[in-house]
């Protein structure tokens, strides 16, 4: 049974990043690497970029699986899956770098963060 572009079990990536978007959408904060985080409409929009793979994924496996038994195929749109999640998650990461708010000195920066 066929569910994404290869087999069952497998888009446990996909499922990880769409979740962490649904919680970033739903709640409007997340914590982010290196004493980052977003909150309000930011996170909701990097959400947003962080749920749009598995959608984009599902409706590719469904339109170009049809009839496709070739091995090849199946491994080259394998690497597209994880090409488009990857894709995903640095438009989420670019629009949280180029959103942050911009400070006037490195001690307010300082006091924002703690």
């Amino acid at each position: 049974m066929e569910v994404f572009l290869l087999k069952v079990g497998e888009p446990m990536l996909e499922m990880f990043v769409f979740i962490i978007g649904i919680y970033a959408f739903i709640f409007g904060r997340v914590g982010l690497p290196w004493k980052l985080s977003l909150s309000g409409w930011r996170a909701r929009v990097a959400g947003i970029f962080l749920m749009a793979p598995l959608p984009i994924l599902i409706l590719l496996g469904r339109v170009v699986g049809r009839g496709v038994e070739d091995q090849s195929v199946l491994s080259f749109f394998g690497i597209m899956e994880l090409v488009i999640v990857i894709i995903g998650i640095l438009c989420a990461a670019l629009f949280s770098y180029l959103t942050r708010p911009k400070y006037e000195s490195a001690d307010q920066e300082e006091r924002i963060i703690q």
